[in-house]
This record gives structure tokens, sequence and C-alpha cells, in this order.
């Protein structure tokens, strides 16, 4: 949190044991910019929200947890405050594919891309056509 003073941060849940860490984050100024932070009760997955767009980080070792998770935050950081690309690939209303580009027209764009093999392949059989949204979020200037 030390590293992004510029943004508000709630935390929603882990406050008792066995209870997953779930913060929300966004941009001062910027509240319809949130971010979502969870860190499972079990310390191993690190998973990261923005407009729709989910992944993970994993860290099995003690060692990589610290750094897991400050990738994630980083993540959730840079996503919310843009320029931000946000791609999903629906089939019959399920995502089956999404990529999250930060800096998309930008020298060094950092994509974020999880999909969903077996979504994609029972969509397959049920789905007619495929539908793709982008949603483009342009930088914010944080105070």
């Amino acid at each position: 949190m030390a590293r992004h003073l510029s943004f508000e941060w709630t935390i929603l849940s882990g406050w008792v044991p066995e209870e997953d860490l779930v913060v929300e984050l966004h941009p001062r100024g910027w509240p319809e910019r949130v971010a979502t932070v969870q860190v499972n009760s079990g310390a191993e997955v690190f998973s990261f929200t923005f407009a729709g767009h989910l992944s993970h980080g994993f860290a099995y070792e003690d060692q990589d947890r610290s750094e897991t998770l400050q990738e994630r935050i980083d993540l959730a950081a840079e996503a919310a405050s843009g320029p931000t690309r946000v791609i999903r690939d629906c089939r019959g209303g399920i995502t089956v594919r999404s990529t999250l580009v930060v800096d998309p027209d930008g020298p060094y764009p950092r994509p974020d891309v999880v999909s969903y093999p077996l979504r994609r392949l029972k969509s397959l059989f049920r789905a007619g056509r495929g539908t793709r949204e982008v949603d483009d979020f342009p930088a914010v200037r944080c105070s």
C-alpha cells in the first residue's frame, strides 16, 4: 500500500482467521475505477480483478508470497489508473478469454491474458457465435 499513496484502500474481508483477504483500491478522485486484490486464506492464490478481467498469481513457498502479492497490487494500481484496455471474448454470455493491457498504445504495453479452454470447449456445443467486448480506460491523474 505504501507504493500507492494516491489510492484509496478499503479492506472488505480478512479480519478473522480462515477468511480471504479482499481489498478494493481506486485512484483518489476516481471511485468508479475500482480494482480488487484477493488473497486466498491458504495464502497460495493471489487474485486481481478490474473491469471484468480476473487473473491469478500463485506462490507456494513462503518467501515468494510477498512478491506475488506486491505484483498483484501493482497490476491493480496500474490498471485502475490507466491507460488500460480490457478485451473479453465471450460465448453465450460466458467469458472464454480475457486480456487486460496496461498502456496498450505505449512503447511497452503490459498484457495480462487469461484463457479458459474448458469454458471455450463447452461453449462451442451450447452457444452460438462469439462476441468480443473491448473497454478502453484513459489514464487518470492521481492526486
